[in-house]
């Protein structure tokens, strides 16, 4: 059983065929025409009889392209101008043109069709051989070319109905094998079902993954490109954190400087220190023999007041001498004068002793300014020596507080010292620290670039697979629309 497309492809073959010979023959007895071998009367007729079915043909062809009923057309229609070719062919070879013909019929290859096609064709062929034999002479070559004509057309017809049948059987066979094929099929496509339905449910579980999966990738973009501007501020902030830490570096190097200078100067502090501790102590035992020369001073101040007290005694004694000797001068004189001439000489003896007494009186007074002078200036004396050993008492107690002042000093400057060499130390310490600093953060800076360059690198393979994600999405997506309309089909 031929399905409609067969048919249409073998109804297409067998019109080409049958149209090509058509124009062959139209084309042939032209060329009769022009060579006078035929009427345009004759020719017409026979290109009318030649087209009428061919047109026919065609239009059903385009109107019903699977018609069983062209390939009788096609055979009927021929048979028609054939006949007539026949009978009034000049040359006996014309009944060929049927072989072409039921050549190109052999593609329906339908044994009751070629059965048909062969009684027909054969019919008419014995036919025009008996008109010929009837209404002309005809010799031995006439006879056996009759012979030929029609045995030809009989083994050509039989063949086509051999080739029919083969072919028919040929196309049960095939229609068995495709058949069992369909069968085969029905239940390849039941399993390709059953497989196109859990992959349709596969392809939705793939789907809700996929657009997991780009909502992923979406949320990695957003956050790779958080991650690049972080990476680029971070890198900045690493870059100017290393500036500020070389800053700091200088800052330790100059501290350094700085302390190794304070520690010079502790030194020396302390050098100076012990030296003024030295004159210090120095200082305190001059203070003490000071203090005690001033005390030796102040006592021989106390003996030379008694020394100038006796002196003044000493003077006051001497006055009332002169005083006593004035008067003694004067009871002479009264007397000497009471004596007269006797007592001149006695007069000038009062006299003499009157000028001692004035003399040692004038002595006296003068001894008595001078011891005033003394006593006043030993009491100035007194009273800087007084003041000088008050002086001398706050010095010492100053020179004590002093003493004990550098001892502190002394030890708080051993204290610097050693806090000075701890600082150093420290500030050494700092330093290396500060430098592995610097050598980490130059290192985070070049970790911190190529964490840059690698967020860089992964935003853009993040990209990337966005894309590709939505490209096997839509891929996905097309997958299980084919696969629901293989289901629905």
């Amino acid at each position: 059983m031929q399905n409609n497309s067969e048919m249409a492809r073998r109804n297409k073959v067998a019109i080409e065929c049958y149209i090509t010979t058509v124009v062959v023959i139209a084309l042939a007895y032209l060329l009769e025409v022009v060579k006078h071998n035929r009427t345009v009367a004759n020719y017409l007729m026979l290109f009318i009889m030649l087209i009428g079915p061919a047109v026919a043909t065609v239009i059903m062809n385009k109107k019903t392209p699977d018609s069983k009923k062209i390939p009788y057309v096609i055979m009927y229609g021929f048979a028609v101008p054939w006949a007539f070719m026949l009978f009034t062919a000049n040359n006996k070879l014309v009944f060929t043109y049927a072989l072409v013909l039921i050549i190109s019929l052999n593609s329906y290859a339908e044994r009751k069709f070629a059965l048909i096609a062969m009684l027909l064709y054969n019919f008419i062929n014995v036919i025009s051989v008996a008109y010929f034999a009837a209404t002309t002479t005809f010799e031995n070559e006439d006879v056996v070319t009759a012979e030929i004509q029609i045995m030809l057309m009989i083994l050509c017809g039989i063949f086509n109905v051999f080739i029919a049948r083969t072919g028919s059987m040929i196309i049960n066979d095939n229609m068995a094998m495709v058949e069992a094929e369909k069968n085969n099929i029905t239940a390849l496509l039941d399993r390709i079902m059953q497989v196109s339905g859990r992959i349709t449910d596969g392809i939705d579980q793939v789907i809700g993954r996929m657009n997991s999966l780009d909502e992923a990738m979406n949320r990695t973009c957003t956050s790779m490109e958080e991650v690049r501007t972080g990476s680029s501020e971070s890198a900045e902030s690493v870059q100017t954190q290393m500036i500020m830490t070389e800053e700091i570096q200088n800052r330790i190097e100059e501290v350094s400087r700085h302390a190794d200078g304070i520690v010079s100067s502790v030194k020396e502090t302390r050098d100076a220190v012990a030296l003024g501790s030295q004159n210090m102590d120095n200082l305190e035992k001059e203070v003490e023999a000071s203090r005690a020369y001033s005390d030796a001073a102040s006592r021989e101040l106390q003996d030379l007041e008694g020394y100038t007290q006796q002196m003044q005694t000493i003077v006051e004694l001497i006055n009332n001498v002169a005083d006593q000797t004035s008067l003694l001068a004067l009871n002479a004189s009264i007397e000497a004068a009471r004596a007269g001439e006797a007592g001149r000489g006695f007069a000038v003896v009062a006299t003499e002793i009157s000028n001692l007494a004035n003399q040692t009186q004038g002595a006296t007074d003068d001894i008595q300014t001078l011891i005033s002078n003394i006593d006043n200036k030993l009491s100035d004396v007194a009273k800087a020596i007084k003041t000088f050993i008050e002086g001398s008492e706050k010095q010492h107690v100053v020179a004590l507080e002093t003493v004990k002042s550098l001892g502190a000093i002394q030890t708080d400057t051993s204290s610097i010292e050693d806090n000075a060499g701890g600082l150093i130390k420290s500030v050494d310490r700092l330093s290396d620290a500060n430098k592995k600093i610097v050598e980490s953060i130059q290192s985070i800076s070049a970790i911190m670039e190529e964490v840059s360059a690698h967020s860089n690198e992964t935003y853009e393979s993040s990209e990337r697979n966005t894309k590709t994600v939505d490209e096997v999405l839509n891929i996905v997506e097309e997958l299980h629309q084919q696969a629901l309309s293989l289901k629905q089909n």
